[in-house]
Order: structure tokens, then sequence, then C-alpha cells
């Protein structure tokens, strides 16, 4: 039986970072409050919606390099 979190790995390693993010996004435990934001953010970005988060003064680009950065230290 694949863990949500051997799941969430093997998308990561794929390159499969959206997919990935929707599932680290979700996780309580291992991260900070910032980093869970920051996976919350760039993972919504992926998903079409960055131009809400740049009419609120956040730069998703970052928030998404953010976010492998995070995965990649944790996971990788």
């Amino acid at each position: 039986m694949e863990t949500k979190t051997n799941k969430a790995i093997s998308l990561l390693r794929a390159g499969n970072l959206k997919e990935a993010l929707l599932i680290f996004r979700t996780f309580r435990i291992g991260f900070t409050k910032e980093e869970r934001r920051t996976l919350q953010i760039a993972s919504e970005s992926l998903s079409g919606n960055s131009l809400f988060y740049q009419q609120l003064g956040i730069d998703p680009a970052k928030e998404i390099e953010k976010s492998r950065a995070i995965l990649a230290s944790k996971y990788l």
C-alpha cells in the first residue's frame, strides 16, 4: 500500500510539482505554519490563482521557488 507521503515524494521526483503540492499542502505534521502557508500559496498559484496573490502583493513565482526549496530540503 502506497502512503500519501510516498506518492507525493514520487510525484516530486518525477517533476510534477503541482500534483505533489496538492498532497503536501494537506500535511500538518513536519511543516511550520509559514511553510504550510507557502505550500498552499504555491499550490493555488500553479492551479491558476496566481493573479489573486499578485493583487495581494505576493509574488507567486517566489512562493513556488520557496516551496521547491522546502520540499527538497525535507524529502529529496
